[in-house]
């Protein structure tokens, strides 16, 4: 099971975080498929917004995934990529769920 949080505050996207693996039926796909997700958003904002490592605040490890932005230190308009970018991985995970709904779950969290 691969447990989702999307981390919002004051309506803004600010992260997610990923942990877990889903069962062998659909492990490799899934798994596959969240990571490509998960990097991509990353390596995305990294690219479109000029942000860092350390910027996002990024932490990885086996079958875990956190990605967390303090968007009081951020002007306007990377927010406004940051939030297009947050928002297609939401997509992307949502797609998935319908697909896959016994091996993801997704929660929000004000942060």
């Amino acid at each position: 099971m691969t447990k989702i949080f999307i981390f919002k505050k004051e309506n803004l996207y600010s992260g997610f975080e990923m942990n877990g693996h889903a069962n062998k039926f659909a492990g490799d796909i899934l798994c596959a498929t969240l990571s490509f997700l998960s990097i991509n958003t990353y390596n995305s904002i990294e690219k479109i917004c000029s942000l860092t490592k350390e910027d996002m605040n990024l932490k990885v490890d086996d079958g875990y995934f956190k990605i967390f932005i303090e968007l009081k230190y951020i002007d306007e308009e990377r927010i406004r990529s940051i939030q297009t970018l947050f928002k297609s991985f939401e997509i992307g995970v949502l797609s998935l769920k319908k697909e896959y709904n016994k091996y993801i779950e997704v929660y929000y969290k004000e942060v």
